[in-house]
């Protein structure tokens, strides 16, 4: 989350890339739990005011954390 780790909701991969191991060429969702519930990440939006929410499916809901998190990590890195 942005520049921090937070624990998941529940254990296992977080995204194809993590299901399938390090050879993997799926994308990576950039420390968004992409297999989290459509729920959780909308939860997560509204935490960190992501505009457009209500409209987003699930796919759009991870694109736009991960926008985010990327957005808050280069912020705290001071770039």
């Amino acid at each position: 989350m942005g520049d921090h780790w937070e624990p998941k909701a529940k254990r296992g991969p977080s995204d194809q890339h993590a299901e399938e191991g390090l050879g993997s060429s799926a994308p990576t969702a950039g420390g968004v739990d992409a297999n989290a519930s459509k729920e959780h990440l909308y939860k997560r939006a509204k935490e960190l005011n992501i505009e457009g929410r209500s409209k987003m499916d699930k796919e759009e809901l991870v694109a736009a954390l991960q926008k985010a998190n990327d957005a808050a990590s280069r912020k705290a890195r001071g770039d």
